[in-house]
């Protein structure tokens, strides 16, 4: 581990030199890429040379008038690359910024008749208010802000708790027995945290509101009871009323927004920015592109706010469709993402890659400070998940060496890393930590094709993670969490520490998951079992019943082995103890030693108090067709530090499906 990161940092300076010269440079300045794009195209359409062509951004704050596109008109007639490559160091970071700064704040105060009519009372002292049309380039479409940016760092839309208002369920939202404000509720938004489904939060704009009566927007309302199967109960919080903010949020209107300074005593709001655009970068039909020192930062998605609102199924999936990006690479091939960062986002999804892509690599790059996931891989269209055409199909994949850290901190039923229907990828060596929900979710469709035509999933491999503190808002999820046939697939040497969700596993199979290889893991300091392989739903990942699908003529691929494992199990769970258990401690250095060390900031810490680790032998729980959790746990609690006494606390015993 050690030595592989000073050779790495011993080639950067050769790496530096050896790197092609710039074909063409691009200023700091709004529009400046747009115009290089177009010259690329007009380039290349009459390039003879067989040369990579290099767009040299210079450093600086690159604003976007409109999202940034690229297509087929930007590949290299001769197969070459085309290299987009932002400035080294020491130069200042190449940021492509989908936001606007806020420039011209002013200071709420009662005694001041110049303070905006909405904070001119006295608990609005020292909040600061920026009018909406003084925003650069700001159309209607962005408002009200979902993000604010300060300093660097995210500001926290605020929060409010319902129970003062002791809400109860009508035909249309909700009716409140306390007092209800009106005028603070005019861009107000409904969260329903683990109360709908375990694994999401819905958002819900409220309407309007009449007397006692908080009207939900009606499409959302719909969607919320449909997920719930009935009325939806009160909403645990609500978001973004117009009242004071606490100090280092804001809230925001169609007119303004206000924000209380971390500090109370300071100037203005310095380095503020409001996101204008819902995406950065929008590529389809890339093929040999490479994308590197770039940063990507101020996009946002406007889904919650519609009327439609946002009721997911998982991994902010919704009725209306799949997550964007604020990166979006669409029918790829050959597109690397290198050294990038992408920081201060509102999207759904920091990188979004699928569309039938191919051969795509996300190496070496950082994700922070982001409203929803970091990257996610394919799509989840059950009708092209059975394409037996190559063309069709999303696959190899590599998504290396990359740092994930504070990700979901507003969509928190985001996946760190999502990938849906995929083939031939691999997920390996990145650190992920400080998550609101799964660190790494791999397949989609549940137990839809356990039987009869299989996907293309296949050949999947999750080797060598670094997840901590994960599903730290939501519940039922995991370190690693997977869905769905996927043979030849492998979840190994990975390490997973505090995994907060109270249920299922560190590693969890759920519905329909088949043919992987689980092995050499290790889980420590996390309250629910080691591994969970999901039992409900007609389609459990453990079914000794199943006999191996079969396919009529026309029906696609049934490449998946038998689910009979040896002796005709589906799976073999050995426990280890005896030697093998102080094998598996004395092989405990070497397996962290293998794995990304977490950058500055990010400690391997263990909580205070009891660890909570299950048995991984004896102790796989799973749920019978009630949802109830059945079946053996080895062991109660065990003290910190304890985590590899017998089998507690490891993986490293299981074959899963083999």
């Amino acid at each position: 581990g050690a030595s592989r990161q000073l050779l790495l940092a011993a080639l950067k300076p050769l790496d530096h030199m050896l790197q092609p010269p710039c074909t063409l440079t691009v200023p700091a300045s709004r529009g400046a890429l747009h115009a290089a794009a177009e010259r690329v195209a007009s380039q290349l359409s009459s390039a003879a040379s067989a040369a990579d062509v290099v767009v040299c951004l210079k450093g600086g704050v690159h604003q976007l008038p409109v999202p940034l596109a690229l297509g087929p008109q930007h590949n290299h007639p001769s197969g070459r690359r085309v290299i987009w490559r932002g400035a080294a160091l020491p130069s200042a970071p190449t940021t492509l910024s989908a936001g606007a700064p806020l420039l011209r704040w002013v200071r709420c105060s009662h005694l001041d008749p110049a303070t905006p009519p909405e904070c001119a009372g006295p608990e609005w002292d020292g909040v600061w208010a920026h009018a909406a049309d003084d925003v650069p380039h700001v159309t209607r479409a962005a408002l009200p802000f979902r993000q604010l940016w300060v300093g660097g760092l995210r500001a926290p839309r605020a929060t409010a708790r319902t129970e003062a208002w002791n809400l109860s369920t009508t035909a249309e939202g909700y009716s409140a027995r306390g007092v209800v404000p009106g005028l603070e509720w005019a861009a107000a938004e409904l969260r329903w945290p683990s109360q709908v489904q375990n694994w999401i939060e819905p958002r819900c704009a409220v309407d309007r509101v009449a007397g006692r009566r908080v009207i939900v927007s009606r499409p959302c309302w719909a969607a919320l009871t449909a997920r719930k199967g009935g009325p939806p109960p009160a909403p645990l919080l609500v978001e973004n009323l117009l009242r004071p903010p606490p100090a280092g949020q804001f809230a925001c209107s169609d007119r303004h927004v206000f924000y209380r300074p971390r500090e109370p005593y300071g100037g203005p709001p310095r380095d503020a920015w409001a996101p204008l655009h819902e995406a950065i970068l929008q590529a389809e039909g890339l093929a040999n592109h490479s994308f590197q020192r770039l940063a990507f930062s101020h996009a946002t998605w406007r889904q919650p706010s519609t009327p439609e609102g946002y009721v997911p199924t998982q991994s902010l999936v919704t009725p209306l469709g799949e997550p964007p990006g604020a990166v979006s690479l669409g029918r790829a091939r050959g597109v690397a993402v290198d050294g990038c960062s992408f920081a201060n986002l509102g999207s759904a999804y920091a990188l979004s890659v699928g569309g039938a892509s191919q051969q795509v690599s996300v190496v070496g790059s950082s994700f922070t400070s982001l409203a929803g996931g970091a990257v996610k891989l394919g799509n989840v269209d059950d009708e092209r998940a059975l394409a037996t055409s190559p063309e069709r199909m999303d696959s190899a994949f590599r998504v290396v060496d990359n740092t994930i850290r504070l990700a979901a901190l507003e969509l928190r039923g985001a996946a760190a890393i999502f990938a849906g229907y995929v083939r031939d990828t691999t997920i390996s060596h990145n650190s992920v930590a400080e998550t609101g929900y799964t660190a790494i979710s791999l397949g989609w469709g549940w137990g839809t094709h356990v039987l009869g035509r299989q996907t293309f999933m296949r050949n999947n491999h999750v080797v060598s993670n670094r997840m901590e503190r994960v599903v730290s808002a939501l519940n039922d999820g995991g370190c690693i969490y997977t869905l769905g046939p996927q043979p030849n697939s492998t979840v190994s040497l990975n390490y997973c520490e505090a995994d907060r969700a109270p249920v299922v596993g560190s590693f969890y199979h759920d519905n329909g998951s088949r043919y992987f290889r689980t092995t050499r893991n290790v889980a420590s300091n996390s309250p629910a079992p080691c591994v969970y392989l999901q039992g409900c739903c007609g389609a459990p990942a453990l079914d000794a019943r199943r006999t191996a699908p079969r396919a009529r003529a026309g029906e696609g691929s049934t490449d998946g082995p038998s689910p009979r494992g040896p002796g005709g199990r589906v799976a073999r769970l050995v426990p280890r103890r005896g030697a093998a258990a102080q094998q598996l401690r004395t092989g405990r250095g070497q397996l962290l030693a293998g794995l990304p060390r977490p950058r500055r900031g990010l400690p391997l810490r263990r909580r205070q108090g009891d660890s909570g680790e299950r048995a991984s032998a004896r102790g796989v729980a799973s749920r019978g067709a009630g949802g109830r959790r059945r079946g053996r746990r080895e062991g109660r609690r065990s003290r910190p530090g304890r985590t590899w006494k017998d089998a507690r606390g490891t993986c490293e015993s299981m074959i899963f499906l083999a």
